[in-house]
């Protein structure tokens, strides 16, 4: 022992025991390190691919909801009959089958609710029916949005968004699916780990909402997931918890956890390998250890990598592990959850660029491939906007399911005659075409064969079915050398031709001054009713019983200080689409009232009929807004009447009807306008409280040179008497019309024979001087 060898020999043995405790303390450390790496990759990775599935749920409903809510079937149905507007609210469901439906109105009540418990129930009318959303201030939101929603013991992930007529906001439409153990088995099937959803209740225990482990109680959270959520995490588990949102003022979290021994034990098969080395040869165990550190943490970082790339949204490259063990198959895994994200978002994607009904591509596209043709040197065609006629016909008579079936037709057709590349479908009964030429003779060709592809009808439901379409062109690069502006002009362009019957109609810049002048009056609208830019004229109504003049019609104009005098035509459906028509009546029927005043204080007493729009009939507001006007003028109840068209009952007959008898109860009397135009049935005429009908012009115009008009007119008056109703006749024109509905009992005419429309002051010198005046006028005025 004392020898120097001996101590060369225990320094050397010491030395090695030194190096082999440190080769194998750093092999240890090492391992540990390399074990949390793992752990924390496969977290970040689980967080990652849950974090995808949400947002790509979150995703799908948003588009399908903005889809829904502008599909024109489903607004034309939006607060008509409920079974109508459910059926159309579940065919959309359907399409995606969602687990709820929901549409709120105006007022926040909802209005249909379609929801099932499970995938395999059927829907059914939710609970909620009739009530109000107990979330109003979800819809302060612009646009869409997605929101968590609790419907009794089930959560549900929910799109909501907003339903338009025009610019105004009428309602919301809203899709989701259930937050249920079939999400939470995709997300274990995906990664191999533990997913559990726990919702915290008012008390601050936690309630579980869907597990990919069921637990011996449907609601009642494991011990594992428990002991997550309150961070007393065991050591054989690793795991981490989300919060995916709020539900009212309770938070949902979820809880992702797996075993530390199922993951780690490569690792610790390698630990004692490493061990049994360490003790024949230090050098050899080193070795060993610097070579299995390295197998080891090669295919981690190799798996890091490829979830920092699919964070970044790129999926191109796959992990390439060929170890047969644990590691082998996380890879294995980890590229099968790739490709399955990765379907999941080209089928996104795809829909997001194709319309749901033709497969076609949308809008979208097609602004993407204008884009692109834009963007190329010397680029000559043309856009066409087409749209097909009858759509809402058939929709009305034979349903959208023929109406569906007829849009897909046309888009089939449409798809032989210029190919999917260059045929878009925009949306309900709209398509584009891109042509490659931009000559007109061209195009005329164009028209020829799209007419002659149009040609053969089709059979649906019994009915032969003609499909004609209504073409809107524009052309580059003369129109326009923007995506936007080039649509735009192609959409004028059909406008104009649809007004003017054109089944094939050419861009021209005048149709850009139509429109600025149409925007120029929305603007001016508003400051013209503020500054009193409007007067009234007045139409007479002639008695044929007596041959005097005891009632008139309000007749509003315009007198624009650029413009000159607008008629009503020109403005009255501005008002109405901006939401100025209250504001337009109301200043009207306080005009009226001043006048009739002014004209009482005279000793004339002529009651005016003042002319309502179905805008109106919607406001809630009305009957208060006439209470006042008739207090703030004291008026006498026959001072004033009330016209409505018989179109405006129509759109809403049974909302129009409960406000026409409110209108009624206040002794107001009312007239329905233009009879004859709309589609209303006689069992609607009787339910209006209405005292006069006046037949339309169209029926009225040389009267007694038609049969048939005079057939429709005779049987009008007979059934409008039969009725108790005084008949009015406008659009007379001559006496030979006049003398016939004399002698047709007709009560009263109004036309441009008698009188043409005049403002206040020229009227009453008119009336003075007429054979119509009665006869306490004369003395009156010149007494």
């Amino acid at each position: 022992m004392g020898s120097l060898k001996t101590k060369i020999f225990i320094f050397f043995v010491a030395l090695l025991m030194v190096a082999q405790a440190a080769s194998l303390w750093m092999v240890y450390d090492a391992n540990n390190k390399q074990g949390d790496v793992q752990i924390q990759s496969r977290l970040n990775a689980a967080v990652s691919v849950f974090d995808t599935l949400y947002q790509q749920r979150n995703y799908y409903l948003q588009a399908f909801a903005e889809t829904a809510a502008k599909d024109f079937g489903l607004k034309e149905v939006f607060g008509a009959d409920q079974r109508s507007f459910l059926i159309a609210l579940n065919n959309h469901r359907k399409r995606i089958d969602a687990d709820i439906a929901i549409a709120v109105d105006q007022e926040f009540s909802i209005i249909g609710q379609l929801i099932r418990r499970n995938p395999n129930e059927k829907i059914r009318l939710g609970p909620e029916q009739g009530q109000p959303f107990p979330s109003s201030h979800w819809f302060d939101a612009d646009g869409t949005f997605t929101k968590l929603y609790q419907q009794e013991a089930e959560l549900y992930q929910l799109s909501f968004a907003p339903l338009k007529s025009g610019q105004q906001i009428v309602g919301w439409i809203g899709y989701g699916y259930q937050i249920n153990t079939t999400l939470a088995q995709n997300f274990a099937d995906i990664t191999g780990l533990s997913i559990e959803f726990m919702l915290q209740q008012e008390d601050s225990q936690w309630r579980a909402i869907a597990a990919a482990i069921p637990t011996s109680h449907p609601h009642a959270p494991s011990q594992q997931g428990l002991a997550v959520i309150e961070n007393r995490v065991p050591d054989h588990l690793f795991a981490t918890q989300i919060e995916v949102g709020m539900v009212s003022k309770s938070p949902l979290q979820v809880t992702i956890f797996g075993s530390r021994s199922n993951l780690l034990e490569t690792l610790q098969e390698n630990w004692w390998h490493l061990l049994a080395l360490e003790g024949g040869m230090v050098a050899i165990t080193m070795l060993a250890a610097y070579l299995l550190a390295g197998s080891i943490t090669q295919p981690v970082r190799k798996l890091v990598r490829q979830a920092q790339y699919i964070a970044r949204g790129n999926y191109d490259s796959s992990v390439d592990i060929s170890e047969k063990n644990e590691m082998g198959q996380l890879a294995k895994e980890f590229n099968q959850m790739q490709q399955a994200v990765l379907v999941r978002e080209q089928k996104i994607s795809h829909q997001l660029k194709h319309n749901s009904l033709t497969n076609l591509p949308n809008r979208f596209s097609l602004l993407e491939t204008l884009d692109t043709l834009l963007q190329q040197k010397d680029t000559f065609f043309s856009l066409l906007h087409l749209d097909i006629r009858r759509t809402r016909t058939v929709n009305d008579t034979l349903g959208y399911q023929i109406g569906d079936m007829m849009i897909k037709e046309v888009g089939k057709r449409l798809l032989k005659l210029n190919g999917a590349s260059q045929t878009f479908h925009l949306d309900g009964d709209e398509f584009a075409m891109l042509i490659e030429c931009s000559t007109l003779n061209e195009l005329v060709q164009w028209q020829q064969k799209i007419e002659q592809v149009m040609d053969d009808p089709l059979c649906g439901e019994d009915t032969l079915l003609h499909l004609q379409l209504q073409v809107g062109f524009a052309r580059v690069p003369e129109d326009a050398d923007d995506p936007q502006t080039l649509l735009q002009k192609a959409d004028t362009a059909l406008s104009h031709g649809k007004k003017a019957q054109q089944s094939f109609q050419q861009y021209l810049p005048e149709m850009d001054a139509d429109a600025n002048r149409r925007l120029s009056l929305v603007n001016d609208l508003k400051v013209a009713i503020a500054e009193d830019q409007l007067c009234l004229f007045y139409q007479p109504k002639l008695d044929l019983k007596t041959g005097k003049i005891h009632q008139l019609e309000a007749l509003v104009r315009w007198q624009h200080p650029i413009q000159g005098m607008i008629p009503p035509d020109s403005f009255i459906s501005i008002a109405e689409q901006t939401g100025q028509i209250d504001a337009l009546s109301n200043w009207v029927m306080n005009e009226a009232a001043r006048q009739y005043q002014a004209w009482a204080e005279i000793g004339l007493h002529l009651s005016i009929a003042v002319n309502i729009s179905a805008e109106n009939l919607k406001n809630q507001q009305l009957i208060n807004s006439l209470k006042g006007i008739w207090k703030t003028h004291q008026l006498p109840q026959n001072s004033l009447s009330l016209e409505v068209t018989e179109s405006a009952v129509v759109s809403d007959p049974e909302s129009a009807i409960k406000m026409l008898c409110e209108i009624k109860d206040q002794g107001i009397k009312l007239s329905i306008d233009d009879y004859g135009t709309g589609y209303s049935s006689l069992a609607q005429l009787k339910q209006m409280p209405v005292s006069e009908l006046k037949i339309d012009r169209s029926f009225v115009d040389k009267v007694h040179m038609s049969s048939d008009d005079q057939i429709i007119v005779r049987s009008t008056i007979r059934m409008a008497h039969d009725m108790g109703l005084t008949v009015v006749a406008e659009g007379i024109e001559d006496q030979e019309t006049l003398t016939w509905l004399e002698q047709h009992d007709c009560d009263l005419a109004q036309g441009y024979f008698i009188s043409r429309p005049q403002p206040a002051s020229e009227l009453s010198s008119w009336l003075l001087e007429s054979e119509y005046n009665p006869s306490s006028i004369t003395k009156v005025l010149h007494g």
